[in-house]
């Protein structure tokens, strides 16, 4: 069985870049709705999904919430809301003066109502190298471990990062987990493209009525395009579409064995982001 906080290192890596940016603070709330689409294998249930998140941290540290409710058609409810908590510390610094190296360590626990730590948590370590090819471009190697309950796992970090958000013309990140590129015109306005990837695993409540004390895995894979609004220097606006094409869920029961899996036709939605530096 898997159990994964990929998602909260992933919004760590997107948010602030392989080495992070020098500001103090940051708090970051973003909103976010898939439209419904069809279950697959249930005779026509749909599935919209509403997201909330909320995160805050500096050059070192970020912490986050996020919030997802679930409006079910065609079937009864497995499950009104779920939600994901994560912690994700990190440090880099340089080697030689085209070497340098990063570290991180990310804790998450992704719940339905009842909070059991002892089955419930990913622990999940990483570390790598970057090289500088040319002034403001770094290639980077590492990688990443997933500790929990469970099923331990161990995935590559790669990439190539090429300047930063602030900088006019071509900027961001062609990696994984975390790709992320943004073209910027105007100091006011810039154009982001996103690969989103969520792999996330929740514990379902103690009297879930579709299984108790069972588990839910997801794993999507989307993409997202917007606007980046910046109006002062502490304040950042970002509005887009975005659409899931792969989703899938798979439910476990309390010990790990794999019960059913579900795929969910591809969505339209749209999000809303807004952050603060102070």
């Amino acid at each position: 069985m898997r159990f994964s906080a990929l998602k909260g290192l992933t919004a760590a890596l997107l948010s602030l870049g392989l080495c992070a940016s020098a500001q103090a603070f940051y708090l970051n709330a973003n909103g976010a709705y898939n439209g419904k689409s069809d279950i697959d294998g249930t005779g026509g249930a749909e599935v919209a999904t509403s997201v909330y998140r909320l995160t805050l941290g500096n050059q070192y540290f970020t912490f986050g919430y996020k919030y997802t409710a679930y409006d079910f058609s065609g079937m009864d409810d497995p499950f009104d809301s779920l939600n994901y908590v994560f912690a994700d510390g990190r440090y880099d610094g340089k080697i030689s003066s085209d070497f340098g190296y990063f570290a991180g360590l990310t804790l998450g626990m992704g719940f339905e109502d009842d909070i059991h730590l002892s089955d419930n948590y990913a622990v999940s370590p990483r570390a790598g190298i970057s090289y500088k090819l040319t002034p403001g471009v770094d290639v980077f190697l590492g990688a990443l471990a997933q500790f929990n309950e469970v099923d331990n796992q161990y995935l590559p970090i790669i990439g190539i990062k090429f300047g930063s958000e602030s900088e006019m013309g071509w900027t961001g990140s062609i990696a994984y987990p975390a790709t992320k590129v943004t073209y910027r015109p105007s100091p006011l306005y810039a154009f982001e493209g996103v690969f989103l990837t969520v792999r996330e695993f929740y514990q379902l409540a103690d009297d879930s009525s579709l299984q108790q004390k069972g588990y839910i895995f997801e794993e999507s894979y989307g993409a997202s395009v917007g606007v980046i609004f910046t109006p002062l220097k502490m304040l950042e606006l970002r509005a887009g579409v975005q659409s899931f094409f792969d989703r899938e869920y798979t439910l476990y029961n309390s010990v790990g064995h794999e019960l059913a899996s579900y795929d969910v036709d591809p969505s339209v939605g749209g999000y809303f982001n807004f952050n603060f530096k102070f």
